[in-house]
């Protein structure tokens, strides 16, 4: 049966541009009422599209981290019931808030001893009533780091992004597509080298393939696979819209073989729309993609995540200097089952759809049980 909630919440929400925090504000829970303010919209405006703005967004934090403060953000007097904060800033403010985190790194330089102090001093406030981990992942990356006191581990709890249904579209053409994202500057790190590797080899071994790339792919790379068919996407589309049906619905496989991801929402993007995925299994893409119902998981001999969730950043020339084999071969193997199925496609394809629909990717899911924490934290 449906709870209907009657009393109305105002949240002030310091949130993010990205779509988790989009689809937040576009489909809120039960009465529940969002404002944001202008001031986050300008540091929100430090885009990572723009080279310029990206690098003072990053000094700002720079400067932070070296200064050993955390991602603090004093509100003024606010006429709401609580406030909802992103990417791990803790508020300066005497009303209820909750905030949100990726990683224990979301609180900034979590190594740094007064980065820790003072977090975990403004986490044991009487103001703070969540810590809402992204992932399981998530959350033990920031209990493994910093082992906070039992006051904060019973705050904490996870709430997964949500992301809305799409449609799916029926491709009839005999020409099986594979696609990949990454951001501008991250093809390597998210595998797409590999990728690349292995699609050279599942092109001589199968006819009717294409590589649809939305990203920038490196001029030595290519030419260096320029015989292959290719589709690159270096334009940004206006839209997400966009994104969606000149994209991801032009697709039968999406693969991410990524090194760097603590989420990889591109995974629920694909899902969403009824693919089969393929990725490496670091981090929380394992709570995303369970291996042999959605899609497979492949084994990453590196990452910037230890096994027990604790960030450990790798060099990233290791990626330049030659291809991983082993990521190579396995993508190889997973891809040519995907390939040779279609049947296992739209199997898979449904089972990640309905994770996305009904599941714990759900709207429905996220809202549920967004509005109880809200409840409870105006109450306490």
């Amino acid at each position: 049966m449906k709870i209907k909630y009657n009393k109305k919440i105002l949240v002030y929400a310091f949130l993010g541009t990205h779509p988790i925090y989009e689809t937040l504000v576009k489909y809120p829970p039960e009465n529940i009422i969002f404002a944001r303010s202008t001031s986050e919209r300008v540091y929100d405006s430090l885009s990572i599209y723009n080279p310029v703005k990206r690098r003072i967004k990053d000094g700002i934090k720079f400067l932070a981290d070296m200064m050993g403060i955390p991602r603090i953000i004093w509100l003024p007097a606010l006429k709401v019931d609580l406030i909802h904060s992103s990417r791990g800033f803790l508020i300066l403010n005497n009303k209820p808030w909750v905030v949100d985190i990726e990683h224990v790194g979301s609180f900034g330089n979590f190594r740094n001893k007064s980065v820790k102090r003072i977090a975990l001093k403004l986490l044991s406030s009487k103001y703070c009533k969540k810590i809402l981990p992204h992932c399981e992942a998530s959350m033990y990356s920031f209990f493994n780091s910093w082992n906070p006191p039992p006051q904060i581990k019973s705050k904490t709890e996870v709430l997964y992004p949500a992301i809305e249904v799409r449609s799916s579209k029926r491709r009839s053409e005999k020409t099986i597509r594979i696609g990949f994202l990454a951001t501008r500057m991250a093809f390597y790190e998210k595998g797409g080298r590999e990728l690349l590797e292995a699609f050279k080899i599942l092109s001589r071994k199968y006819d009717s393939l294409e590589l649809w790339i939305k990203s920038r792919v490196p001029h030595s790379l290519l030419r260096a696979y320029r015989n292959l068919p290719l589709k690159i996407i270096e334009e940004n589309y206006p839209t997400r819209e966009q994104l969606f049906e000149k994209f991801y619905q032009e697709l039968d496989i999406f693969c991410l073989p990524t090194y760097v991801d603590s989420f990889g929402y591109s995974l629920l993007e694909a899902m969403s729309v009824g693919l089969p995925v393929v990725a490496t299994s670091i981090f929380a893409i394992p709570e995303i993609v369970e291996d042999g119902k959605n899609g497979f998981l492949i084994y990453s001999p590196i990452s910037d995540f230890r096994r027990d969730f604790v960030i450990e950043m790798f060099d990233r020339k290791v990626l330049r200097r030659k291809v991983l084999s082993i990521v190579v071969r396995q993508l190889v193997e997973k891809l040519s089952v995907l390939i040779e199925s279609s049947s296992l496609r739209r199997k898979m394809g449904r089972y990640g759809r309905m994770l996305v629909e009904k599941g714990k990717f759900s709207i429905r899911e996220r809202n549920k049980k967004l509005r109880r924490i809200y409840e409870e934290a105006i109450r306490r």
